[in-house]
Parts: structure tokens; C-alpha cells; sequence
């Protein structure tokens, strides 16, 4: 099939580079003529693992292109998805002017029978209100709207695409789910269940799954903080609660808490949401204390194992909000930066992927050496799972530290070795680890 993807961020690219690998003919597009010519020379504007090949693969098949304009990819397309970004606050309708933009050039560019199939993440009714744009916009076009959330991981983006869990199609006329049947045709073959629902159903469901898995990350975070103080260990808690297929595992992990681009934003938009349809969605507001109080928690660890902030350097291993990606929006090490040099500190920031960043107090020094980042440094704080990070010498580390101690905010190491080394460890919701 010819589709066209509007919107080549991390789901218009990932889904544009995934069916075209499927065989399907794909345009892409987007509002930024840079990333546009980037995109067209098989370059990938951020990281994600497997997404350079897929880019690379579909241009040389030719299965995959790039184009300045919405008119130029949606031309003679059957399928277009829209992709475009939201803010990362819900601000109720206003923050849809980007979807409702390119929902207005899709009607006038694009041919009869056409699916429009909107991935990005909105609240329920929006796809009712694309139809009235368009319709107002080009009255003798016929098109079908659908929703088709996304669910997919940053980290793991192709898999969750090209082998997701579920896919959702959210329709009003049979006609739009047989085309998105035949769209996803290998994929179905292959075992992946196909839900097919009404289109504000399908909206919920994408803000309602990521609420919930804020939810999980919270209640493991609470958790922490019982743990602290009954002495019991938070991750011998979860881990018990894990194994009951009821619950599982995933995100039932104690830490920093939970950010970036999504989760975050998916809270704030449901609850407003739901407050604009007459229900008060408290527990959502406490989701989201409840993290802000995880990272206050170990912005507190990094005082009371350094006692005096001010004129101390503190290191930051991880600035991604988490392993897999180089992206730091809603990223929790960016507000612990902000934080601690608020109080006086300089802080110095490791990540593997991540090249720059800035926090709220200015740009944060990041430097792809471990070791350079830990010198002279009174404090470690661990902030994303990297796996690099279990690779360390801490041997090396703890020669070039002024005061070997770590604050793990994601529980990555471990107490007996670190003991052993030489440091003082301080984990969430597990016992600390003192230096005589």
C-alpha cells in the first residue's frame, strides 16, 4: 500500500521505517525542512537501537523517502497516519492546533477513499472532531478517520511496532478497519491480535495504559518509602508481588521515579480530561506527587551522604530518562541537576548516548567518560540503568573521587560489592550501606 506519515518523530519514523520494511511504499514528512533533509540522507535525528538500519535499508529499497510537504506525501496515498507532537502538558484544546493543522492540508491534498489513521496520543472525541475539520475543509472528500495508538517503548521501538502486543483500531466504518486489516496483514498472520473498537474508546485506552503504568511506578515508590522506614528491602517486596501473574512485574520498580516525553504528559491530559467531563480523577494528582516525592527522596540521600552541598562536585551516571534512548525530556536527572545546583554544587553528568543537556539552571556539563565525570566528585548519583555503568572499575572510581559514595536512584548495584570496594552505597528502599 502507498502511505504517508505525517510527523517523523519517535513514532512517525519508527512506523514509517517499520512498514516500509513490511514492503509497503512509505512517504514521510515533517514541519522541520532540517530534519527532513537529514531524514533523506539516512541519518536518524535521535537514537533508538535498530532504527539507523531500518532508515537505511528502506532508503536503498527504496520502499522509503522523505518530502517537504503534507500535499507532496499524501498525494495519491491510501493510508496516511498522523504523528504529529503534542505539548507535554495537557492544556485541553489548544494543545491540538498541530493535529488539527495537519488534518486540514491532508483534506486538501489528499485523493477519495483515503484512511487517516491517527497515531499521536489525544483525548477521547478528537478523531470526531478531525472528521468535522475536514469535512469543513473539503466537503465532497471521502475519507475515513481512525485512531490507532501506539504503544510502543522508547528503547524498543522497532520490536513493539513490527511485534507488538496488541494493535488497536479504533473505527467507525467497516470499510477503514479492512483497510488497516490489510495494512497490517503480515503482522496479523504472524499472531498479533487486532482489537478492533470504536475511535474514543482507543483514545482512552493509550492515555488510561500509561496512566496506569505511572501508577505501578508510584505505588513501588510509596513502597520505598515504607520500606525505609520498617526496614523491610523494597525490591524483595516487588519481586514477591511480581511473581503473581495478577500483577507482574513491569514497571513495579522502585527509583528515582518515572519521566520523559509520555508518561508525564498522559496523567496531566486524562486528568484534565476527565475533570472537563465532571469527574475529579484525584488518584492521577497523587500519581504525580508521589514522584516528584521520589526524587526529592534522593535529592535528600545526596545531602545526607555529603552533608554540605554547596562547592561539592556531584556526578550524575545517566541523564537519559531511561536506558536504551538519548532522550532527556521529563528526564528526572535534569530536575536533580537543577536542584543541586540550586544549593551550590557542580554537577558533572555521564551518559553513554546523551551529548548535551540543560537543566534549569543553565547547561549541564556531559562528558561520554565515566571516569573524567567521577574526579573530583564527592557523590555518584546513578539516574539511569545503563548497563555500561555495572562495567565500572571501582577501584579506578573510587582513586578519583574525593569521597566514595554512591546514591543509586535506580537500585542498579550492588551493596556486598560496593561494601567491598570501599564505598558507601545508599539504594531506594533498601538498607544504606555505611563507610566506618
Amino acid at each position: 500500500m502507498k502511505v504517508a506519515v505525517v510527523g517523523t518523530g519517535h513514532v512517525g519514523l519508527v512506523t514509517g521505517c517499520a512498514l516500509a520494511s513490511l514492503g509497503h511504499d512509505v512517504v514521510g514528512t515533517d514541519a522541520s525542512a532540517d530534519k527532513v533533509a537529514m531524514l533523506g540522507r539516512g541519518e536518524a535525528p535521535f537514537h533508538e537501537p535498530g532504527l539507523d538500519d531500518l532508515l537505511a535499508a528502506g532508503l536503498a529499497a527504496g520502499t522509503l523517502s522523505f518530502v517537504g510537504s503534507i500535499a507532496e506525501a499524501v498525494a495519491g496515498a491510501e493510508v496516511v497516519f498522523v504523528c504529529v507532537g503534542r505539548p507535554p502538558v495537557g492544556l485541553g484544546d489548544r494543545s491540538l492546533s498541530a493535529v488539527e493543522d495537519s488534518a486540514r492540508e491532508i483534506a486538501r491534498a489528499a485523493a477519495d477513499d483515503v484512511v487517516l489513521v491517527v497515531k499521536s496520543t489525544v483525548p477521547p472525541g478528537t478523531t470526531a472532531r478531525i472528521e468535522k475539520v475536514m469535512r469543513l475543509e473539503r466537503p465532497d472528500l471521502r475519507f475515513s478517520a481512525v485512531s490507532s495508538p501506539e504503544f510502543l517503548r522508547e528503547g524498543h521501538a522497532i520490536d513493539d511496532t513490527l511485534r507488538p502486543d496488541r494493535l488497536v483500531v479504533g473505527a467507525g466504518d467497516r470499510r477503514a478497519i479492512e483497510v488497516l486489516r490489510g495494512l497490517y496483514a503480515s503482522m496479523i498472520a504472524s499472531g498479533v491480535r487486532l482489537i478492533e473498537t470504536d475511535p474514543r474508546t482507543a483514545e482512552l485506552s493509550k492515555l488510561a495504559s500509561n496512566a496506569f503504568l505511572a501508577t505501578k511506578i508510584s505505588f513501588a515508590n510509596s513502597l520505598a518509602r515504607v520500606s525505609e522506614l520498617s526496614g523491610a528491602d523494597v525490591e524483595g517486596v516487588t519481586e514477591i508481588m511480581g511473581a503473581d501473574p495478577r500483577i507482574g512485574p513491569a514497571f513495579l520498580r522502585a527509583g528515582i521515579g518515572f519521566g520523559g516525553y509520555c508518561l508525564p504528559k498522559d496523567i496531566v491530559t486524562l486528568e484534565r480530561v476527565s475533570a472537563k467531563l465532571g469527574y475529579d480523577f484525584a488518584m492521577l494528582r497523587e500519581v504525580s506527587r508521589v514522584n516528584e516525592e521520589a526524587l526529592d527522596a534522593v535529592a535528600r540521600k545526596v545531602e545526607e551522604a555529603i552533608w554540605n552541598l554547596e562547592g561539592k562536585t556531584v556526578a550524575l551516571f545517566g541523564l537519559a530518562f531511561k536506558a536504551g534512548t538519548d532522550d532527556v525530556r521529563g528526564a528526572p536527572a535534569l530536575e536533580l541537576a537543577a536542584r543541586l545546583a540550586s544549593e551550590g554544587s557542580e554537577v558533572v553528568a555521564y551518559d553513554p548516548m546523551v551529548e548535551a543537556a540543560h537543566a534549569g539552571h543553565g547547561p549541564i556539563e556531559v562528558v561520554r567518560d565515566p571516569y573524567a565525570a567521577a574526579t573530583g566528585a564527592a557523590c555518584i548519583v546513578v539516574c539511569t540503568e545503563w548497563p555500561q555503568i555495572l562495567e565500572l572499575d571501582l577501584g579506578r572510581l573510587k582513586d578519583v573521587m574525593t569521597q566514595p559514595s554512591i546514591v543509586d536512584g535506580r537500585n542498579l548495584l550492588d551493596a556486598e560489592v560496593l561494601a567491598r570496594a570501599g564505598f558507601s552505597y545508599h539504594p531506594v528502599g533498601r538498607a544504606s550501606v555505611e563507610l566506618a
